[in-house]
């Protein structure tokens, strides 16, 4: 055998598998679809909102109601129309998420808010502005972000300071010195940095849920769930634990081998896959083994099938002993296995191949009615980053070596 003068690659890989562009054009079409049902359906909470604050207005209003119907009612019509419209816009719209509607929005609750307040009161109660502010602050950002909900603090804020500095009083009332306007200020915006951050971390936890159980739905066990930088427990963090318990239990029934406990052929092609994009993504190298029983058929037919699934499993222990925390090592069906090993180059994947062809020919394979020591031969394949190569190709690759391996006597190792 002769070894390819290619330098050793050898590593560890400890990156979890990165989504794919198909992956997040799904997860993009499924946001767009949330953030646009969300945003029609609370067209009726802003509705139910503007009533209620409309009634507020007119019942404890510090006006009349013949003095402030006109100007309540002009400012409601603006807003009710302003909601519709942008709620027609956003039924014909193609994408929401990163268009400016929902900024839109956000302006105009802020901006119909301080103006009813505005409108219906002194400067000494426009605090009230920033009490209603802080539903929008949330709804803004729960459903879009951590900048739209700062914008709507930001906005919430300077429409408060303007009422109570800047505009001229609807009301006859003592307006706030600037000392308790900025205490006020400075409290809402300790609790809007709040609520952003809190709601804001658990879109960004939410995001990383949705990845993983799109990853799991496609077929990919392999990624495990982040758990540890989730620093606020809370039940979404229940959540998150039940679906990794749900990953590992599936893995355990659909991804493995019932009778070696090694990858099935399903587990195998999409963990291949990832591997595969992880090599292309770091330009790094990535190996694979195909290792095929010598004479199977004959330890079957002499010693029965019951002896050749104690050997089949006690080769895959050996694999499995011998392999890395990252590697993998999977079984096609009958005597053919496959073992994958992520950064490692020509050296490092030739000395594991022999490796466990030397400690297989040294075992011996005993039950209570055979004993005998067996062979194996391995053919190595290589795909480095920049190499235009496919899983399947790859599969290929190192299956064509295993045919010229046995080709050449068994027992041996070919690249």
């Amino acid at each position: 055998m002769t070894l390819p003068a290619v330098p050793s690659a050898m590593g560890m890989t400890v990156e979890l598998p990165v989504s794919t562009p198909e992956l997040e054009e799904t997860l993009h079409r499924d946001r767009e679809s949330l953030v646009r049902d969300a945003l029609l359906w609370q067209r009726w909470v802003r509705y139910a909102g503007l009533l209620a604050l409309v009634a507020l207005a007119l019942v404890l209003g510090e006006r009349s109601n013949r003095d402030m119907l006109i100007p309540v009612a002009s400012v409601s019509l603006a807003y009710v129309l302003c909601v519709a419209l942008t709620g027609e816009r956003i039924r014909r719209a193609e994408t929401v998420h990163a268009s400016r509607l929902p900024a839109l929005l956000v302006t105009a609750d802020v901006l119909a808010l301080a103006s009813l307040v505005w409108l219906t009161g002194s400067p000494a109660v426009a605090s009230r502005l920033l009490l209603g502010a802080l539903l929008v602050v949330q709804l803004a950002v729960f459903y879009f972000g951590w900048g739209l909900g700062i914008y709507a603090a930001v906005l919430s804020a300077l429409g408060y300071i303007a009422i109570t500095l800047v505009l001229p009083p609807q009301m006859p009332g003592a307006v706030p010195v600037l000392r308790d306007v900025a205490f006020t200020v400075g409290l809402f915006t300790l609790v809007s940095a709040v609520l952003i951050s809190a709601y804001g971390s658990f879109r960004e936890r939410m995001n990383r849920l949705r990845l993983f159980c799109k990853l799991v739905e496609d077929g990919d066990l392999h990624p495990v769930l982040d758990l540890g930088m989730d620093k606020r427990p809370d039940d979404l963090t229940l959540l998150a634990q039940s679906f990794e318990s749900m990953r590992a239990r599936l893995g355990e029934q659909i991804g493995t081998d019932p009778l070696t406990g090694c990858l099935n052929r399903r587990a195998l092609e999409t963990r291949l896959r990832t591997e595969l994009r992880q090599a292309k993504r770091r330009a790094n190298t990535l190996a694979v083994l195909a290792i095929d029983l010598d004479h199977f058929k004959e330890i079957n037919d002499t010693h029965g099938h019951p002896f050749g699934d104690l050997v089949l499993s006690g080769l895959a222990n050996i694999m499995k002993e011998t392999a890395r925390d990252t590697d993998a090592v999977a079984r096609l069906g009958g005597d053919e296995f496959i073992v994958v090993l992520p950064d490692t180059g020509w050296e490092g994947a030739l000395t594991f191949a022999e490796r466990i062809r030397r400690r297989v020919d040294e075992t011996t394979f005993t039950s209570p009615r055979a004993s005998m020591r067996i062979t194996i031969s391995v053919g190595v394949a290589l795909a480095r980053g920049t190499d235009p190569v496919s899983a399947a190709g790859l599969m290929q690759e190192a299956d064509q070596s295993l045919y010229k391996a046995k080709s050449g006597g068994r027992n041996r190792v070919f690249a």
